[in-house]
């Protein structure tokens, strides 16, 4: 019987050191449930993390740059010369050669004009993902309606 007592300053000095062991463990614990909140969980406010970079358009192709230009009716000049854009056009296709004195723009400027024009657009969040996702489903294709 004599073996299971023991005096009360042995099992004092076994209880403190539970005691640390589980303060340091629920610190551990708790540090690690702050890291994954941090890393996972966002407030999603206006000043939510790191601001995006856009968009670099100084490194786009100038194809791509007069595509759009075209596309969405900017006021702003090719930056090839005429010799240039009539060399780079197909044969018989229509060239501007009549636009002998315009003036020819920098494809630096064009970036400038069409990354404006980019991030002034208004983003219709629900048409991007349906739009996003129909063209995952349909293997980059483009919505069409068909009426059968």
């Amino acid at each position: 019987m004599a073996r299971n007592r023991e005096s009360a300053s042995e099992s004092e000095a076994k209880t403190t050191t539970s005691r640390a062991s589980a303060k340091a463990k629920n610190s551990s614990v708790q540090q690690a449930q702050q890291d994954y909140i941090a890393k996972h969980v966002t407030s999603n406010g206006p000043y939510d993390g790191p601001k995006i970079n856009p968009l670099d358009f100084e490194n786009l192709p100038v194809e791509s740059l007069i595509k759009y230009n075209r596309k969405f009716n900017l006021n702003s000049e090719n930056p090839y010369t005429i010799n240039g854009y009539m060399l780079k056009s197909e044969i018989g296709k229509k060239t501007i050669s009549y636009k002998k004195n315009s003036k020819k723009n920098s494809s630096k400027e064009l970036a400038a004009t069409v990354k404006k024009h980019f991030q002034n657009l208004p983003c219709r969040e629900n048409e991007v993902i349906t739009n996003f996702l129909y063209k995952v489903k349909n293997q980059d294709k483009d919505f069409k309606l068909s009426f059968k």
